[in-house]
């Protein structure tokens, strides 16, 4: 009987006198290789006539008799004959012997959902661009020019004026009294800029002059706040007297 294997069997439970049609192969191997077949069980190709063989003596199933066998224990039904079986039933559809079972993988538990975590990270970067924006629209928190004296009335004091170039952008300019900046201390583009501007206009003084930060209320406050901190290095080293910020139109140039 050597050959290609069926596809399926016909099987004959002899203990239990039941005959299950079109079972596939690899189930039958498994039955025999687990002992629900015993030896002395049948089998012939599915849907033929050919003699029913003992799974013992069939060439493609002893090799799966590795041990002997422990049929399944059945209700006993008493055979009608030793070499007939009963009327075979409809072919059906049978479970797997095995069940696969579905073995969790301890990295499966461990895995986390990111998806959460990255919409917060994307609410918590808008929210702190949406803060850094209106911080740098804020207007300047500085007292208004009550009594603020006349520029006119201190030739040596040195005006800062803070203008803005854009919605994000400003530029500095410094003049010593009322006289228009030279073009080397007009628009300059930073704070450093304007120190380096102021420290050139020192030069000559007879006394540390005061400083006035000139600018428009709707100014960054971020801007003067620099500022002030570079003046206040200056006043620490006796350059400048003091200094002073007020919210005043730019002086015309």
């Amino acid at each position: 009987m050597a050959g290609k294997p069926p596809k399926a069997f016909d099987v004959w439970f002899v203990t239990a006198n039941t005959v299950y049609k079109a079972v596939p192969y690899n189930v039958v191997a498994d039955w025999t290789q687990q002992g629900r077949l015993a030896r002395t069980d049948k089998v012939r190709p599915a849907g033929s006539t050919e003699a029913w063989v003992a799974v013992g003596d069939h060439d493609l199933l002893i090799d799966y008799l590795t041990r002997p066998s422990t049929a399944t224990a059945v209700p006993a039904v008493l055979p009608t004959s030793d070499n007939e079986p009963p009327t075979a039933t409809e072919p059906v559809e049978l479970p797997d012997p095995e069940p696969s079972r579905r073995i969790s993988r301890p990295e499966d538990d461990e895995e986390v959902d990111m998806i959460p975590l990255i919409d917060i990270s994307m609410v918590l970067l808008v929210f702190f661009i949406i803060i850094q924006a209106a911080g740098a629209l804020a207007p300047v928190d500085v007292p208004e020019m009550k009594y603020g004296g006349q520029l006119s009335n201190d030739p040596e004091a040195i005006t800062i004026t803070i203008e803005k170039l854009n919605t994000e952008e400003v530029y500095y300019s410094v003049r010593v009294g009322n006289v228009s900046p030279k073009p080397s201390h007009d628009m300059l583009p930073t704070p450093e800029a304007a120190i380096k501007a102021l420290k050139e206009s020192l030069v000559g003084t007879t006394r540390p002059p005061e400083v006035r930060i000139a600018c428009r209320k709707d100014l960054p406050r971020e801007r003067v706040y620099e500022l002030r901190h570079a003046l206040e290095e200056e006043r620490k080293k006796k350059l400048i007297n003091s200094f002073v910020a007020t919210v005043v139109e730019a002086p015309d140039k």
